[in-house]
């Protein structure tokens, strides 16, 4: 079976919903998933996601919707950080 993981950081790890148990987990990958579709299975589509790294690389706002995730892929998430 395909999956992906996804990792949560700062503020996202500490209010993950239930099922994502902590920072790290893995879901599984349909064909043709994208970001969005897992951020959905996550269910942090409430949260305010403003960093997503695709396998270390800036997944651009635009972009999050037609990138077409593949098996072994990390995704990690973090909130808006305020700070100096």
């Amino acid at each position: 079976m395909s999956e992906v993981t996804v990792k949560l950081f700062a503020s996202l790890a500490k209010v993950a919903p239930e099922n994502i148990g902590g920072e790290i987990k893995t879901f599984p990958l349909d064909p043709g998933d994208t970001i969005p579709d897992i951020v959905s299975k996550a269910k942090l589509g409430h949260r305010n996601l403003h960093l997503i790294v695709l396998n270390g690389t800036y997944i651009d706002k635009d972009k999050r919707a037609s990138t077409v995730l593949s098996d072994g892929d990390v995704l990690a998430f973090w909130p808006p950080v305020i700070g100096g």
